[in-house]
């Protein structure tokens, strides 16, 4: 069982752990004892959900990865859920980490033309279309170059890619979505970034994103609350909630009653 990291306590309460060697911590140390130390860099770490699983139960497992990236001077591009909006979001995670940190080391792709000019958000709405035009193509790359520098900081730190499939496979198709996303994979492999993935249910790409995961949990909500498991790393079913001896967003592990 690895040692637990070090931490430092923040004015607001929130204690970001710090990322072992050649991991990153997921922010909650019952789920990183699971992961051997937290998720390795360069890695696509998969959560499957059903249709059970709500923005809430997401934001309250994935809140401690976000933050122990941001006070760690990381940031994040993400691709949110279709039932999710930037400013939502925004508002949301703000709770806990500034807006000035929020707005200098978040992106969020959007491809539905939402919250256009806010500094957190990336237009990327005509990128999906068949045949973009030259110019619009031009534009679209040079906004993501433009969005990967900002979450990298001048110093050119790793970040999180946090992708929701079903924005892809909607918009593409299957087939095309897996092989944008691998490629994506394989950059984020050879950077050294983390990959979280939001595989919803009934997609076409879940074969092949589900190929090229390293790590792989399911997601379902029952009367208990959310339940996580481990495919791969395999482990029994957890309950995951506010950790009794804290305070939100700090989480704790649960295992699940008989």
């Amino acid at each position: 069982m690895p040692a637990r990291a070090k931490t430092t306590e923040t004015a607001d309460g929130w204690t970001p752990i710090a990322d072992p060697e050649g991991r990153y911590s997921s922010g909650i140390p019952d789920f990183d004892r699971l992961l051997g130390g937290g998720f390795r860099r360069g890695s696509l770490a998969l959560m499957s959900m059903d249709e059970t699983v709500g923005l809430d139960d997401l934001d309250l497992l994935l809140f401690p990865s976000y933050l122990n990236f941001l006070y760690q001077s990381r940031g994040i591009l993400s691709i949110l859920p279709s039932r999710d909006v930037p400013h939502s979001f925004r508002s949301r995670l703000t709770r806990y980490v500034t807006r000035r940190r929020f707005d200098s080391r978040v992106r969020v792709c959007d491809y539905f033309g939402e919250d256009e000019g806010a500094p957190y958000v990336v237009t990327m709405k005509t990128s999906w279309e068949q045949k973009p035009d030259p110019k619009s193509r031009a534009r679209a790359v040079a906004k993501m170059v433009a969005a990967e520098k900002a979450v990298q900081g001048n110093r050119g730190k790793t970040f999180m890619e946090l992708t929701a499939f079903e924005v892809f496979d909607t918009l593409l198709g299957s087939e095309k979505a897996t092989k944008a996303f691998f490629y994506g994979v394989k950059r984020a492999r050879q950077s050294g970034n983390l990959v979280v993935g939001l595989l919803g249910p009934d997609l076409g790409c879940a074969p092949g994103v589900r190929r090229m995961a390293d790590t792989e949990f399911q997601l379902h909500r029952d009367e208990v609350g959310l339940i996580i498991r481990g495919v791969r790393p395999s482990f029994a079913s957890y309950v995951v909630t506010t950790d009794p001896r804290s305070r939100p967003p700090h989480v704790a592990f649960v295992p699940q009653p008989a």
